[in-house]
């Protein structure tokens, strides 16, 4: 099928193709992706946006071509994100090894104390531009370099471990200070299923697409 062997630049100069890619991927998101990310695919509560152009796997930002950040949502869309649905031989580190793959650790499960858990709280809230106690960013700052190497050492975001920027004001499960608590505390490993066995290769390349586009408002 030609849609298989066409660049996200021919597809977009080319109106059969095109429209194919439309139809086939509002289809395949309205049954199979709209559970979780919402009618819009603008996401829900715990659930990422995929209309924006805020990326927590594979896409940088700072690509100079469609290709490879429509490779990077195939990927993802493959082989889900934290999938352990898979026969042991082809386990990798506890999870899939095509899979996306990172943890974001309840630290309150892992012994720190209620001051720190405050104190990391606070920090998160101030790099995001929230109100926050300065006495507690400051206590929490011997305690930064645990967050970096899934947050980045500026915090930015690490896209490789799924780590979210967390200097922006787009949250995943909210920018409320006991909501922000909770996930420090007790940790998050939110899932995507994988779709290699439930989507033809079409299909797959269709939506990659098409999630790349409309995160370009295209």
């Amino acid at each position: 099928m030609r849609i298989l062997n066409a660049s996200p630049y021919a597809i977009a100069a080319d109106p059969e193709l095109r429209d194919y890619v439309r139809e086939t991927a509002q289809a395949a998101a309205a049954e199979h992706c709209a559970g979780c990310h919402g009618a819009d695919l603008s996401g829900t509560l715990g659930v990422p946006d995929l209309t924006d152009y805020d990326w927590l796997w594979g896409v940088t930002g700072q690509e100079t071509n469609d290709v490879s950040p429509v490779m990077a949502i195939q990927q993802t869309l493959l082989y889900g994100v934290r999938n352990r649905d898979c026969p042991e031989d082809q386990m990798s580190y506890g999870a899939c090894a095509d899979t996306r793959y990172s943890e974001m650790p309840g630290y309150g499960v892992l012994g720190f104390t209620e001051e720190q858990l405050s104190d990391l709280t606070e920090w998160v809230l101030d790099l995001a531009g929230g109100d926050a106690d300065p006495a507690a960013v400051a206590r929490a700052e011997p305690l930064a370099p645990l967050c970096a190497e899934c947050h980045g050492d500026d915090s930015y975001g690490y896209v490789p471990y799924g780590g979210p920027n967390l200097r922006d004001d787009i949250w995943l499960y909210g920018s409320d200070r006991d909501i922000v608590y909770d996930v420090i505390a007790n940790g998050r490993l939110g899932v995507c299923p994988p779709w290699a066995d439930t989507l033809d290769a079409a299909t797959i390349k269709s939506l990659a697409v098409y999630i790349w586009n409309t995160s370009l408002g295209l």
